[in-house]
C-alpha cells in the first residue's frame, strides 16, 4: 500500500489542509486535492473518502471537481456519513457559495456519485477494504482502517484520546501504521484537550492503547507550531514515532 499526505502549502513542507492519496487513485479527505496534486494525479483519483466535514478537510472539493469537468466520463465516487452529505449539500454544494449539486454533471456524466457508509460496517473503496470507526473529535468524525491483502494502515483523521478505534485496529494483524492527529506542542495541551486533538504530551498517552508493532506517524500539525512539535518528538528519541514528510510516498 501507498500512502502520500498531499502538500498544501506554496513550500509544500506544511500540512495547512489535510489530504492522503493511497495508491494513486483513493483519497482520504479532500482538503488539498485541488492545491496540491499535478492535473494528471488528480485525474487519476477515482474515489474520496470524507472523514468529516470541518473547513481544512473539505474545502478544495469543489474546485478539484470542476477542474475536471470536462475530462469526466464517470463520476467520482465520494463516501461520507449522511450527515457529512447533507452538510456538503447545504453548506457548499449551493449557488450561493459554489454550484448547486443538481447541476453538477457534463454532457456525459454526473461529477460525482455518493457512496454513503456507516460507522463499523466496511466497504470496498478501489479495491481497499476500509473500516470506518468514530473517533473523539468536536463533530462526528471517523477513523479509517484501510486493508490490502498484506497490510493495513489506520487514518485517525481528528481526534483526541479515544478508545473504540483501538479495539479495532488493534485486532487487525496486518496493521503496519497509524497515521494520528498531533496538532500541538506540549505547551498547548489544554487548547488540544477542549479541541478534541493531540498535543505531543497526550499522544504519548495514547500511544500505549496501539499495538507496539504499529509505527506511529504524528500528522495534522498546526504550522505555526510545527517547527516546535518536530523538535519535541526528535528530543524524545522514540524510533516508534515519526513525522512523516510532506509529499513523500510511504510504502507499507
Amino acid at each position: 500500500m501507498k500512502v502520500r499526505i498531499v502538500p498544501s502549502t506554496r513550500d509544500g513542507r506544511q500540512q495547512l489542509l489535510t489530504s492522503y492519496v493511497i495508491n494513486d487513485t483513493l483519497a482520504v479527505d479532500a482538503g488539498a486535492l485541488a492545491i496540491g496534486l499535478s492535473h494528471d494525479e488528480q485525474r487519476r483519483l477515482r474515489s474520496i473518502i470524507i472523514t468529516h466535514t470541518h473547513l481544512d478537510h473539505i474545502i478544495s472539493l469543489p474546485l478539484y471537481i470542476t477542474d475536471l469537468f470536462d475530462e469526466l466520463r464517470e463520476p467520482v465516487r465520494l463516501y461520507a456519513t449522511a450527515s457529512d452529505f447533507e452538510a456538503l449539500r447545504t453548506y457548499i454544494f449551493n449557488p450561493r457559495v459554489w454550484i448547486d449539486w443538481s447541476i453538477l454533471r457534463n454532457d456525459y456524466t454526473e461529477l460525482l456519485a455518493w457512496q454513503q457508509y456507516e460507522a463499523g460496517r466496511s466497504f470496498t473503496a478501489e479495491g481497499l477494504k476500509v473500516t470506518p470507526v468514530p473517533v473523539t473529535h468536536t463533530v462526528l468524525t471517523h477513523a479509517l482502517l484501510v486493508e490490502d491483502e498484506q497490510s493495513a494502515v489506520l487514518f485517525t483523521s481528528d481526534t483526541g484520546a479515544t478508545e473504540r478505534v483501538w479495539q479495532v485496529a488493534n485486532a487487525c494483524p496486518k496493521l503496519r501504521a497509524v497515521y494520528i492527529d498531533l496538532s500541538f506542542p506540549t505547551a498547548l495541551t489544554e487548547l488540544g484537550r477542549v479541541s478534541k486533538h493531540h498535543s505531543v504530551t497526550t499522544l504519548l498517552d495514547e500511544m500505549e492503547k496501539i499495538n507496539p508493532a504499529a509505527k506511529i506517524y504524528g500528522i495534522h500539525l498546526k504550522p505555526f507550531y510545527r517547527e516546535q512539535i518536530v523538535a519535541e518528538v526528535a528530543a524524545l528519541d522514540n524510533p516508534r514515532l515519526v513525522i512523516p514528510e510532506i509529499g513523500r510516498d510511504y510504502h507499507f
